[in-house]
């Protein structure tokens, strides 16, 4: 009686956790997905009485699942798909912007002679800005100019900006370019130095991309491409 109370609070539990691990997985939330998976897989083989063989099953069953979504380019193309067409939606909106990179806030290097942020690699289109009146330095070999007063040069208003960045950040992109046939390129994150750039490509005449500097081309969906140039 108690062994049977026992199973039946385990998959109670265990069946919520799978409902969340559910919901994580269309909603792109890796972490929680992850714990949710933690959890599901041993209370629902102790509910399913037979752990020695239902765990491992479940272990696979789980595992390919959590991988496809979180560690293959078409899962996160298809899981993310409603966003990223929201994303290039709001960059047709603000077409004065022709190239965004987000950069990141990093503490300041050692030897500054003072405590702080500064912005590293933030640029739009093509134009190295800061949030911070400290780092602008319009003279500069390299000219870093406010991020404020920019978006003011190209009619952006600030909660325009900041909603581009948010979305952009939520789908972990790293920026984005409009090309000259009028696609756009929502770039990934790469690390410093890599010579070439992974992009989600999307293109509204829903043909393959052009050009010398492609190396690899995969065609996601109709006019959408993931696309390796360098």
């Amino acid at each position: 009686m108690q062994g049977r109370r026992i199973r039946r609070l385990a998959f109670g539990v265990g069946l919520a956790a799978l409902i969340a691990f559910a919901w994580c997985i269309a909603t792109y939330h890796q972490l929680p997905a992850f714990g949710a998976m933690v959890v599901a897989i041993p209370l629902l083989s102790v509910a399913a009485g037979r752990r020695w063989l239902t765990g491992p099953i479940l272990v696979v069953l789980f595992g390919v699942t959590f991988w496809a979504a979180f560690g293959t380019t078409t899962g996160y193309f298809w899981l993310n798909r409603a966003r990223l067409e929201a994303l290039v939606a709001a960059i047709q909106a603000v077409p004065t912007i022709t190239s965004l990179e987000l950069g990141h806030d990093a503490p300041l290097p050692n030897g500054m002679g003072r405590v702080g942020r500064y912005d590293s690699s933030r640029f739009i289109n093509g134009q190295l800005v800061t949030q911070y009146r400290e780092q602008v330095a319009p003279t500069a070999l390299q000219p870093v100019l406010r991020e404020i007063d920019v978006l003011r040069e190209l009619g952006i208003s600030s909660a325009q900006y900041e909603a581009l960045r948010a979305s952009l950040e939520a789908l972990r992109l790293a920026g984005f370019d409009r090309r000259q046939d009028g696609g756009i390129a929502l770039n990934e994150p790469m690390p410093g130095g890599t010579p070439w750039v992974a992009s989600f490509l999307y293109r509204p005449a829903a043909r393959p991309p052009l050009g010398d500097n492609v190396q690899t081309l995969r065609i996601l969906a109709p006019h959408w491409s993931y696309v390796w140039q360098g």
